[in-house]
């Protein structure tokens, strides 16, 4: 991910929670589809718009610079130093391209008005490289596209209204900062073998705070199972996130210290030092409410554990309390 300056996020924080993927939900992106009009010509992505507002919208990249959801709620501001790595480019053919961080999307869109609809292309994330003081938006940022509702260009700046009232902001692209950001290949560190109480169960998240973005909240029990990770032997894992599977590497080792993760969770005398390196992961987009994006954000700022009493604490990067908590 990043390795020059600590992410500087800017939080503002209601804590909710709402039920997982198959509980009643606002509609997801596909259902604010365009009906009714033909494309215009020339432009597949046009359907009913005015040439003004399809310009308005095309023909450049735009780079994100902040991003709400209110269904979890949270809000994140992106740093200028960051903006490059996370941009869309929405084509006159009905189509779009990006970057997210270290991968890159695609799909298509419709527009209708001011109405906007987004459909990813096959594709899938992997979490990128990154050092402690950075954050890797590529999931919150790849899927908020997917629940997009309206548009609107003001000047230099898009605003795209999501399906459950939150925005996603976008200005301008600006030049590259003269010191790159991501790192080499993602590595973990080499810790003894992982303790034998981690191993042999499926541990379903109970509750998720984090710090950036701040989030806090406990999953209902009907819930946790959509919420999961199996750790191997072989230092491996999968994991269930919502409507999404991730697997990956792992290292957990007790005692030990980590330099590059600094800033633990509160971790007691039954836990030690690791770190988790998610794998590439589907795109679905879940319907809003769904935690899957802040599990899996957690799950890459990881850096400690503690087990005690059938419960599991995954220390996360960037404050004393944040945490993952599951339960065998």
């Amino acid at each position: 991910m990043r390795r020059t300056r600590r992410l500087t996020i800017a939080i503002v924080i209601a804590v909710s929670m709402v039920a997982g993927c198959n509980g009643a939900a606002s509609p997801s992106a596909g259902s604010s589809t365009s009906t009714g009009s033909s494309p215009s010509a020339g432009s597949s992505a046009s359907t009913g718009s005015s040439p003004s507002a399809v310009s308005s919208l095309t023909g450049q990249p735009w780079a994100l610079s902040s991003v709400t959801r209110k269904t979890p709620a949270f809000q994140a501001e992106v740093p200028a130093y960051q903006q490059h790595d996370y941009t869309v480019t929405f084509d006159t053919d009905g189509t779009y391209s990006g970057t997210a961080a270290c991968n890159q999307i695609a799909g298509t869109y419709t527009t209708s008005g001011d109405s906007l609809t987004i459909t990813p292309g096959a594709s899938s994330l992997a979490f990128c490289p990154q050092v402690a003081s950075d954050i890797d938006f590529g999931t919150i940022f790849a899927h908020s596209l997917t629940h997009a509702a309206t548009h609107s260009v003001t000047s230099d700046t898009l605003t795209i209204t999501l399906t459950d009232g939150g925005t996603m902001t976008f200005g301008p692209l600006q030049a590259l900062p003269s010191s790159p950001h991501l790192s080499g290949a993602a590595s973990l560190p080499q810790g003894a073998s992982p303790p034998a109480a981690l191993l042999g169960k499926v541990w379903k998240l109970t509750r998720i705070t984090e710090a950036t973005p701040a989030f806090q909240g406990v999953v209902p029990e009907p819930d946790q199972s959509r919420y999961t990770i199996e750790f191997k032997a072989d230092r491996t894992f999968n994991a269930t996130a919502d409507c999404n599977q991730v697997s990956g590497a792992y290292a957990m080792w007790r005692g030990g210290d980590n330099p590059d993760n600094p800033t633990l969770g509160p971790l007691g005398p039954g836990g030690g030092t690791g770190a988790i390196l998610p794998g590439p992961s589907t795109l679905a987009a879940c319907p809003a409410g769904s935690l899957a994006d802040l599990y899996v954000l957690g799950l890459g700022s990881v850096g400690g554990f503690e087990i005690a009493d059938n419960q599991l604490t995954l220390g996360v990067r960037g404050g004393q309390e944040s945490a993952l908590h599951f339960t065998s």
